[in-house]
């Protein structure tokens, strides 16, 4: 495993962002305060951020406490895991650092507010997303594991994210 993340969410999702990458849909900067993610959910920056690799959403989540793992070019533990969903495949490019924040930072683009890094190495990935519980005695974390493999292009994808990642 790459890295564990807890992320508090307050907006409805998760973003998994390339930096500097996801300037390039906006001609190579974004102003703070602005709304990136009524551009991406309005006009083709979304698809484009989707099929370049620039940024995977996990959307339509309540607000909480959720955690999101990271492995690379290994698989996770099937111990005390509940698969509920998998979605594959996305690609992520990463060109610089790769980033998970809450959708928050979409809505009002602060650079490095609230922004986690992932500490993936730069490349290409062919990602599958699993929303998972995780069984820690009586007690069910939600989780999120993003597995990533190594590839040298980016592929067709040809999922699209869940409006509702929820797993409750």
């Amino acid at each position: 495993m790459v890295k564990t993340i807890d992320i508090d969410v307050d907006f409805n999702g998760i973003i998994i962002f390339d930096y500097p990458g996801i300037l390039a849909p906006f001609g190579g900067k974004i102003d703070d305060g602005e709304n990136i993610l009524q551009e991406f959910t309005t006009t083709d920056k979304g698809e484009l951020g989707l099929n370049e690799g620039i940024a995977l959403p996990i959307m339509g989540l309540d607000d909480g406490g959720y955690v999101v793992r990271l492995f690379l070019n290994e698989f996770p533990d099937n111990e005390d895991r509940e698969v509920i969903f998998t979605d594959k495949y996305f690609y992520l490019n990463v060109t610089g650092d790769l980033y998970v924040a809450d959708m928050a930072v979409f809505w009002e683009w602060d650079y490095y507010t609230g922004w986690v890094n992932a500490d993936v190495p730069k490349g290409i990935y062919k990602v599958s997303l699993e929303g998972v519980h995780l069984l820690k005695g009586e007690e069910t974390i939600y989780c999120y594991d993003l597995i990533f493999e190594k590839t040298n292009q980016l592929g067709i994808r040809d999922v699209e994210p869940r409006s509702d990642s929820r797993l409750y």
